[in-house]
């Protein structure tokens, strides 16, 4: 194994203190993989090895022989850190259960957050299949003002579809109110939420002094900003690079890190030139980062402000583009118009990506992997709570060549966690396959593995997956789902108090 000064070290140092005074002769693991093709992208590790789990960390990454309590043949298998899903609106166990076996082992909800931060966490704590995290949400503390910021506003936080449909999404926080936007943000911080979450497209009240103040807040605390940024759209004024340029900008008035959420169903075919403009950005010391999944659907509500008069030029798609969360068929004029002005059931799949602009994302050094997903609810649900990581790996690397295993792997774990670890400690021990690091482990099948999920038929679980660990305990096991188990630990930053 090729060592990565201080890290590598650092974690195998961990391990050696993790077997003080045992004798090496007499090691017996609690879980051994053996014969696995082991990839550890950030020390470039791609070779035959035999892996040993101790508790909740992996104590060791080699071609010696060891012995186990359990021993698992996985000559055949490719062996990877397990991935890490800085995007998903997931929070029923059902749906967890579907992502384990997509190879996810840790999923955050850092686009939207939420508040407060602790009542979040509380409500997991115990109750998780996965590794589970929240920023604190921008969105919903804006509403909690709007509403007041007392007893009543803190109960209306329950229903969230509120503040994405309601009135105040057109409204500026009040003057009364707003000198709390920054403290309520920074208390969430310390709480322990990981970064801060924006939803801005959806409430257009959001000045632009607004989104500087709450970078600043980012800037401030050395954190950063998860935004769904101002506008989609290929065309001017109130374009998606417009929106890129604000973000990149508030990045270098404020020095705080920002990270635009789904680049690939906020600028269509223009998505590669936002890329650009971020590595730019990166190259002037602007602290910015992106992220697709590899689909070419979005979903919205066909009653929010996506659709508003003149999202036909501004997505570059018609009605035909859109199909039902409902049906599964695609809209035509008269279902569209009376969807916008019903009170229903009005979730659509906006198809509006081609198979060249995903793939020239996946390619991108800048991008990372994360789902956008949901929760799943029957067949019209979107694929990409099921099967974005697997679509990476069958579609994208097996399949069409446009990854390689390592990147793949690369993009879904590691970069992730290197994204978060400067304030998220845990991060540190994750989305690496060495000793010391977290026992957070995939394995699964070069020649089978991929998504079955599809549209109309989202709710398949992924193939190719046989084991999946989290924090050293199985959650697939030899491809099935394990019952009643409950690993999953919260992941919080840490900042000075």
């Amino acid at each position: 194994m090729r060592l990565i000064p201080g890290r590598t070290i650092a974690l195998a140092a961990v391990a050696a203190l993790s077997l003080a005074g045992r004798p090496a002769a007499a090691a017996v693991y609690d879980v051994v993989y053996i014969g696995a093709r082991a990839i550890d992208p950030e020390s470039g590790l791609d070779a035959v090895r035999n892996i040993a789990i101790d508790g909740d960390r992996i104590t060791a990454v080699t071609a010696a022989p060891i012995e186990g309590r359990r021993t698992i043949d996985a000559r055949g298998l490719i062996a990877a850190p397990g991935f890490i899903d800085l995007h998903s609106h997931a929070t029923n166990q059902e749906t967890a259960g579907y992502q384990a076996r997509d190879g996810v082992t840790t999923r955050l909800e850092l686009e939207i957050g939420a508040y407060p931060v602790d009542r979040w966490y509380a409500k997991r704590q115990g109750r998780e299949l996965l590794n589970y995290g929240t920023s604190v949400g921008h969105t919903p503390i804006r509403y909690f003002l709007q509403k007041g910021g007392g007893a009543e506003a803190l109960a209306a936080l329950d229903k969230p579809e509120a503040f994405f449909a309601g009135e105040e999404i057109d409204l500026p926080i009040p003057d009364a109110q707003y000198d709390r936007l920054a403290p309520l943000l920074e208390e969430g911080l310390r709480a322990g939420a990981i970064g801060i979450g924006s939803g801005t497209q959806y409430a257009p009240g959001i000045t632009h002094k607004e989104m500087l103040d709450v970078t600043r807040v980012a800037g401030r605390m050395r954190t950063c900003v998860f935004t769904h940024v101002r506008y989609g759209s290929l065309i001017e004024p109130d374009s998606t690079l417009e929106s890129v340029q604000e973000s990149i900008a508030n990045a270098a008035i404020t020095g705080a890190c920002v990270h635009v959420v789904h680049i690939n169903s906020m600028a269509m075919s223009d998505a590669p030139l936002m890329t650009r403009l971020m590595r730019e950005a990166k190259a002037h010391g602007a602290d910015v980062s992106t992220e697709a999944y590899p689909w070419d659907g979005s979903v919205d509500s066909i009653r929010s402000v996506i659709f508003d008069p003149g999202w036909e030029k501004r997505w570059g798609v018609g009605v035909g583009d859109l199909q039902s969360r409902s049906t599964g068929k695609r809209l035509t004029q008269t279902e569209f118009d009376a969807l916008r002005t019903g009170t229903g059931d009005d979730g659509v799949i906006m198809h509006m990506n081609s198979e060249a602009t995903i793939a020239t994302l996946l390619r991108d050094p800048l991008v990372l992997v994360a789902s956008d997903g949901g929760n799943i609810a029957g067949p019209n649900s979107h694929p990409r709570s099921a099967g974005t990581f697997a679509r990476v790996l069958g579609h994208y690397v097996r399949e069409t060549g446009a990854l390689g295993w390592s990147e793949a792997i690369r993009k879904m774990a590691l970069m992730p966690a290197q994204r978060l670890e400067a304030f998220v400690p845990a991060m540190r021990r994750k989305g690496r396959l060495q000793a010391g690091a977290d026992a957070d482990i995939v394995l699964f099948d070069p020649a089978t593995v991929g998504a079955r999920a599809a549209y109309g038929d989202a709710a398949r679980p992924s193939e190719g997956f046989r084991y999946v660990m989290v924090n050293g305990v199985l959650v697939v096991d030899r491809g099935a789902l394990v019952p009643d188990v409950r690993p999953g630990r919260p992941v919080r930053s840490e900042f000075r108090k």
